[in-house]
């Protein structure tokens, strides 16, 4: 899959916890955002495998 010129900035959006909360806060319904525990944040590769045995690559999750 050819990676498109936006992903870099996407992948570097979304590795600081800080700004992933913001977003969240900021477009989320509030009984939503108000739900989430925010300090339970983690970064994980994006390769992974469903639970039907499919294998994944992802940018960022």
């Amino acid at each position: 899959m050819a990676s498109n010129h936006h992903d870099t900035g996407y992948k570097e959006l979304f590795s600081y916890p800080e700004f992933v909360q913001q977003l969240i806060e900021g477009f989320a319904p509030t009984e939503i955002a108000e739900l989430m525990d925010f300090s339970t944040q983690e970064s994980h590769s994006g390769n992974y495998i469903t639970p039907l045995f499919e294998e994944k690559f992802e940018d960022v999750v």
